[in-house]
């Protein structure tokens, strides 16, 4: 490895094996050096690596006497229980083996980069994984994270670190263990994972504003009536924390009140805490009540925070004046030494999933952060992922679930192929539900999904055509008149008749809010108040989510206004209109995110509310489980599904987009070389837009180890090709 270059793979792979071989050849090596230390020249790690180099890679020993290969030095290394009968073995090393390297030192910076080796002369006790230093890298004096000593060292000069900043690690062994791991779990390098980290922005200046102490008052309280914790779940995490050891546990809540209520008494009598929420709206309703337990123990981090509040957020963690930390993903790589409890809220969620940068879980990381420090791990949820709820079938994570018993809003499904509607996508019984809450002076609500895609359903059959291969919907372009798969870019042309039953009452599925608002108007003779990305940015919704404008009896909104609605729990009924576009997504877990969509609607609702759907599929097996809240019944049904089409939990998928502003089609098929039979590839497929051509490839695979060795051989092919920008995801929410 030539300094001021990242580690490669093979390199990676070699100081790896180098690092293990080290271990099982020391007491032979010790052996050798008493019999002969006059003769011995070089490290033991050096000798490893030249026996590695010349014995293991090519099979045998090389005699290199006579070689004109560099400069060479002999040396004669005598086996001690041999050397009275004269039994010896001669190896010749290049010059650069002789060096001493046990001051070489590998770092980190926040760049697109594996670790780089640095010489460390002055004393060796001041440094070690975790400690921040400055060096030079790209003619410039950076700062970056020690993450051990060099396994072997490189060829040419070696550049000296130039100080140590804090005569204390900014972070642990452990999180410098988490960055190794992440960075070959994401295929990404580790400079990468740093900077996703934000540890780094802590020291871009060194001058510290005063820190302004976050104040209760800035969130004020929700009206939440948390109901009673359960001794039955709370016990056990005690008794666990107590043990000091890794442990997952999910806890299937009733309702998302009930996941704060068992935190606050779990971490009551805990220290070095993490509470991880999907969304800052959640961080207002939790931080008014933990800094009322807890005051100034509590601190916050989240991206959305300036880079001078995060810095000192950071600078409360690590002077230890805060020991409670409460954010979303990026919380997770808070700087406290030690971990005692991870808590991950709503863990279903996926807004935890990075989209930027390493496309990593944060539920996942909290996870393997558990397991490397030897702590607990609390994921809970109201609707538990149906890759948690596997894990729980598989043992690796414990099951709990409360037997309280809840009154829920009655829901009430409406086939609106036969029922009596107003409009195409407004049912009368909608429309009269909706006038009796303005009678009574109630709220309600119309939910309008607008995640999904256009799609075109016949009227007679309740067909939505599917692609043949993928079994995925076909996604209707009017533009162009066609219907478009979005896994394989299968396309075809749209006809005036079902392919099905060759019926031509076809219809164009979805409405947006502000026709939902003007239909309403004129129905119900009321000014509907609009809520959605738009009407947000105008400032019709307060600051941090605090609540809506008073005084209003019908709202249409979107899922960008979830987080608010939550706080209300005020309203008389609720209506979804268009499900069915969440269930034919090109998404094998549509089912899923529905159930849980209309989930969380529920919980805007008085225990006396009503909920409506309207839907052209009344015979779909989640509304059977959603009448009932039956989240148990729903993850039996679906795991069976996955099983058969391979999909996740039971495989793995990994995204590999590459983009450019010129053809790179060729270059990617020289990329995609034979896989094996155990790895299924689709495409490339053309997602290029406007003058940007890109190529997407999904790699999917049950076997986990053989599609991450795949994928990466895949990235080393395409790492030198000029002009590529190229994006993986390893786990992707959404293909």
């Amino acid at each position: 490895m030539f300094h001021g270059q990242s580690l490669g793979r093979e390199d990676t792979l070699f100081r790896n094996i180098v690092e293990k071989v080290t271990v099982a050849l020391t007491t032979l090596t010790t052996l050798l050096i008493s019999a002969s230390p006059q003769k011995i020249e070089c490290s033991l790690i050096e000798f490893v690596e030249f026996v590695l180099r010349n014995v293991v890679y090519s099979g045998k020993l090389k005699p290199f006497q006579g070689e004109s290969m560099g400069q060479k030095v002999h040396h004669r290394l005598v086996y001690p229980k041999a050397a009275s009968k004269g039994l010896e073995k001669s190896f010749s090393l290049s010059s650069f083996m002789v060096k001493s390297f046990m001051d070489l030192i590998d770092v980190v910076f926040p760049l697109a980069l594996g670790p780089l080796t640095y010489r460390w002369s002055l004393d060796p006790s001041r440094i070690c994984p975790g400690t921040l230093v400055r060096a030079e890298v790209k003619k410039s004096v950076r700062y970056g994270v020690v993450i051990g000593k060099a396994a072997y060292p490189p060829s040419g000069s070696i550049k000296e670190i130039h100080d140590i900043v804090f005569d204390k690690p900014i972070i642990s062994g452990s999180l410098v263990k988490l960055l190794k791991w992440m960075a070959a779990y994401y295929l990404v390098p580790e400079g990468v994972v740093l900077k996703s980290m934000a540890i780094m922005e802590y020291c871009e200046t060194t001058a510290t504003r005063p820190y302004k102490q976050t104040r209760a008052s800035q969130f004020p309280a929700m009206d939440m009536k948390l109901p009673p914790s359960a001794s039955s779940i709370v016990s056990p995490i005690r008794d666990s924390l107590a043990r000091d050891e890794y442990k997952t546990i999910l806890i299937h809540t009733p309702t998302s009140l009930h996941e704060i209520s068992y935190l606050l008494e779990i971490v009551r009598e805990t220290r070095n805490v993490i509470i991880l929420v999907p969304e800052i709206t959640e961080i207002a309703r939790l931080f008014p009540l933990l800094k009322k337990r807890f005051g100034q123990r509590v601190c916050i981090l989240h991206g959305n925070l300036s880079k001078g509040q995060r810095k000192a957020s950071i600078q409360r963690i690590l002077s230890s004046e805060s020991d409670i930390v409460l954010g979303t993903r990026l919380a997770v790589f808070a700087p406290l030494q030690s971990v005692s409890l991870i808590s991950v809220l709503h863990e279903h969620s996926d807004a935890y999933k990075n989209l930027e940068g390493v496309r990593y879980h944060a539920r996942d990381i909290a996870v393997m952060r558990g397991y490397l420090e030897k702590s607990l791990v609390v994921l809970s949820s109201a609707t538990p992922s149906l890759e948690s709820f596997y894990n729980t079938v598989k043992g690796k994570y414990t099951l709990m679930r409360s037997t309280e018993e809840i009154r829920r809003p009655r829901v009430e499904i409406i086939n609106m192929k036969t029922a009596k509607k107003v409009t195409p996508y407004l049912s009368k019984r909608t429309v009269q539900a909706a006038a009796a809450c303005i009678r009574d002076k109630r709220n309600a609500l119309f939910f309008v999904n607008r995640k999904g895609y256009s799609m075109i359903q016949c009227a007679d059959c309740n067909t939505i055509q599917s692609c043949h291969e993928c079994k995925i919907p076909l996604v209707y372009y009017k533009e162009k008149k066609v219907l478009k798969c979005h896994y394989c870019n299968y396309t075809k042309p749209a006809t005036d008749k079902c392919r099905t039953c060759q019926g031509s009452r076809l219809e164009m599925v979805g409405a947006g809010t502000q026709r939902i608002k003007t239909d309403l108007k004129r129905y119900l003779d009321i000014e509907p108040l609009r809520l959605d990305k738009d009407t947000i940015r105008e400032g019709r919704v307060k600051p941090r989510g605090t609540g809506l404008s008073e005084g209003e009896e019908i709202i249409v909104g979107t899922k960008a206004v979830m987080g608010t609605l939550r706080q209300r729990d005020s309203y008389r009924l609720c209506v979804l209109l268009h499900p069915d576009m969440t269930l034919h997504l090109p998404d094998f877990r549509s089912s899923e995110l529905l159930f849980q969509e209309i989930f969380a609607l529920s919980e805007c609702l008085t225990p006396d509310g009503l909920m409506i759907v309207q839907t052209r599929m009344p015979e779909h097996p989640v509304f059977s489980y959603i009448k009932k809240f039956n989240v148990s019944g729903l993850m039996r049904e679906e795991l069976p599904s996955r099983k058969s089409l391979s999909y996740p939990p039971f495989s793995r998928i990994v995204t590999i987009t590459v983009s450019s502003r010129s053809d790179i089609n060729s270059a990617i098929m020289d990329a995609l070389k034979p896989s094996g039979e155990r790895i299924e590839i689709i495409g490339p497929l053309d997602v290029s837009q406007k003058v940007t051509r890109a190529w997407k490839v999904i790699l999917k695979s049950s076997a986990k180890e053989q599609l991450r060795l795949y994928a990466g051989a895949i990235l080393d092919r395409l790492k030198d090709q000029k002009g590529l920008r190229v994006i993986v995801d390893v786990d992707p929410i959404s293909i």
